[in-house]
């Protein structure tokens, strides 16, 4: 299992399709210059590719050896640029060097033509080394975050250093994930709004940040749900752009703009492993999200309200599909990836509207995929390259070629023009996949990536809590959004010590609480396997508790208080339903006052506000020395 966990974790290249991250220019995509390519799905607009390939596999343009590391590949006016560490990547000890690299290549040859080295502190690289974050590439700028949370604004021609963020010495940031097991470094591949980049950084009231591109000024910061290493998307929900960020334990809609949380939806896998880029269905509104080991794959629906806000119904849950990591494709009312964990993967195709298994293929294990003309390409994680052609009724297979790889490639392939990229963790190369007569290499592209919107950004500064919506209660209902820290001096700590599921046994010393623009308050703790926690006021919600078991909650608010009442059913020794009362209510010194009552037995537990995070050695499930 661990093996499996720490794959997750060092995979940056953790996508699903999504689309509407970027416009498509007319004719074909001539570049890929962030993760996922012109749209962030991995769905590309390139003609001429072969349908077979000879015996021997398609023709190699150039190889090189690289290093290790699972960064994507960008191209932009003739150039590669990806990241990667010197050191072996064939073992579990390495060694590896203390350092990380930027490289710009030329595309046409492979020849490095400038770097970027910077001091990168080892994580856990028992199953890979970093970095495992994708470049983004936006006009001359080249934008890059390491291992360590090192971000850099370079010049995308001479890589000379424009502006930079240490995010953990400079705002606070965990240097880590701070609910895994294995915590191998930041991986979340960052995404360009307007005149912003935007990525998940992590903190009290910055689980995501915008940066100004020209000088790396924050312009926003907003959020205390936990972060992981998913791609965030861009969607349009009744024509207005919103920001889908995959959290720890929730999926969360922001305004891209000013960084104000919309709408958050539970989807906790209780160990931050939400590695999975989302996938966006725009003519169903539909948004499906995944996870391996214990969650699955469901999908919410996304409906503009009369009040301006955005109402969340889930419209199907199934355990079944478990998309972990990679890359996978939408392709109309389907989409296609690999599905397992501790077992075998296979691929698989679901409707994404039913979350019907349509079918699954023994013959390709866990892959990235990348589609373009009507085909699909599979780099497996073992290093083998599949061309098929993908619908619902099955899979076809073209053409094969075995162990185009010798160590693990977790790295998504990128593909411009009839040319694919792709990378192990020590080489890199370049292969015609064109049909004979097709350009093997894409034509050069000009101008800056083209992006949903345009336009100036929001104002600069944080994203006011205030400023979001308290739901049906109105204006005398307080924002609960907050990270916050037990006092147990003020708390009086009985047997029902906690929300049920947010911990095994006794109080969370920290609450991470979303409470969003559409009145959806999430709860969640900092303890591995827990559970996040989920209030509709108004309505009525079901949570997951671990081990097993489910709590059915009605939420109201009273003046400041919201208060929820309901039953908890299939835990471990109950016979029948078990009753429970949960208030959460904001004193007037701003502290949050949390009372549970199971039965007879009933606790109070006092929280205050923090904005900051202890030393990663200090958490619940720390890190390694």
């Amino acid at each position: 299992m661990l093996r499996l966990l720490a794959l997750a974790l060092v995979s940056a290249a953790v996508a699903f399709g999504s689309a509407g991250s970027a416009q498509r220019a007319g004719g074909a995509d001539t570049a890929w210059r962030q993760w996922g390519g012109p749209t962030r799905d991995f769905v590309v607009r390139a003609t001429g590719l072969a349908d077979s390939w000879p015996a021997e596999g398609p023709r190699v343009i150039w190889t090189r050896t690289l290093g290790t590391g699972h960064s994507g590949m960008v191209l932009d006016e003739g150039r590669l640029f990806t990241m990667f560490r010197t050191g072996n990547g064939r073992t579990r000890q390495g060694p590896w060097d203390a350092t990380e690299n930027v490289v710009a290549l030329d595309a046409a040859t492979g020849e490095t033509v400038w770097a970027h080295t910077y001091a990168s502190a080892h994580a856990d690289f028992s199953y890979g080394a970093g970095p495992h974050s994708t470049p983004l590439v936006v006009g001359d700028r080249l934008f890059t975050i390491g291992t360590n949370k090192q971000l850099f604004a370079l010049d995308k021609r001479t890589g000379r250093i424009l502006w930079s963020h240490d995010l953990v010495r400079e705002f606070g940031a965990p240097v880590l994930l701070i609910r895994p097991v294995v915590k191998a470094g930041y991986g979340c591949s960052p995404l360009a709004y307007r005149d912003t980049i935007i990525c998940s950084v992590g903190g009290p009231g910055q689980s995501v940040m915008a940066f100004r591109q020209a000088d790396g000024h924050v312009v926003w910061k907003s959020g205390d749900f936990h972060t992981s290493e998913a791609a965030p998307i861009l969607i349009s929900v009744g024509g207005r752009d919103q920001l889908v960020v995959f959290g720890g334990g929730t999926i969360n809609g922001l305004d891209p703009v000013t960084g104000d949380v919309l709408w958050s939806h539970p989807h906790d896998p209780g160990n931050d492993l939400n590695m999975s880029t989302p996938v966006w269905a725009a003519p169903h509104n539909l948004l499906l999200v995944s996870s391996a080991y214990k969650t699955g794959s469901r999908a919410i629906r996304l409906t503009p309200r009369s009040d301006g806000q955005t109402q969340v119904d889930e419209v199907w849950y199934g355990t079944r599909t478990r998309f972990m990591f990679l890359s996978t494709i939408r392709i109309g009312d389907y989409v296609y990836g690999t599905s397992g964990d501790l077992g075998p993967s296979f691929l698989t195709a679901i409707d994404v509207r039913t979350g019907q298994i349509a079918w699954q293929h023994r013959g390709i294990g866990r892959a990235s995929l990348v589609y373009a003309d009507g085909k699909a390409i599979l780099l497996e994680e073992d290093g083998d390259l599949t061309l098929a052609r993908l619908s619902p009724e099955g899979v076809t297979v073209l053409a094969q070629k075995p162990k185009l790889f010798d160590t693990m490639s977790w790295t998504a392939p990128t593909l411009v023009g009839t040319t694919l990229y792709a990378r192990d963790r020590e080489k890199m190369v370049a292969l015609d996949l064109g049909a004979p007569g097709a350009a093997g290499q894409a034509p050069i592209p000009s101008g800056p990536e083209v992006m949903l919107s345009s336009g100036a950004s929001g104002e600069s500064g944080t994203a006011a809590g205030a400023a979001r919506a308290a739901g049906p209660a109105g204006a005398d209902a307080p924002s609960l959004t907050g990270t916050w820290k037990l006092d147990r001096a003020a708390s009086r700590i009985g047997q029902p010590a906690a929300p049920a599921g947010l911990v095994k046994t006794g109080a969370p010393d920290t609450l991470h609480i979303t409470h969003a623009a559409n009145g959806t308050v999430v709860v969640e703790s900092q303890i591995n396997e827990s559970q996040a926690r989920v209030y509709r006021p108004g309505g009525r919600t079901t949570s997951p508790l671990v081990p097993s078991g489910t709590i059915a909650m009605s939420a109201r608010w009273e003046n400041r208080a919201l208060t929820a009442e309901g039953t908890i059913e299939g835990a471990p020794g109950l016979t029948s339903p078990l009753a429970v009362k949960e208030t959460l209510a904001m004193g007037a010194d701003g502290r949050l006052t949390l009372t549970i009552a199971i039965g007879t037995d009933t606790s109070t537990l006092v929280y205050g506000r923090t904005s900051t995070v202890p030393p990663c050695t200090a958490w619940p499930t720390p890190c390694k020395s």
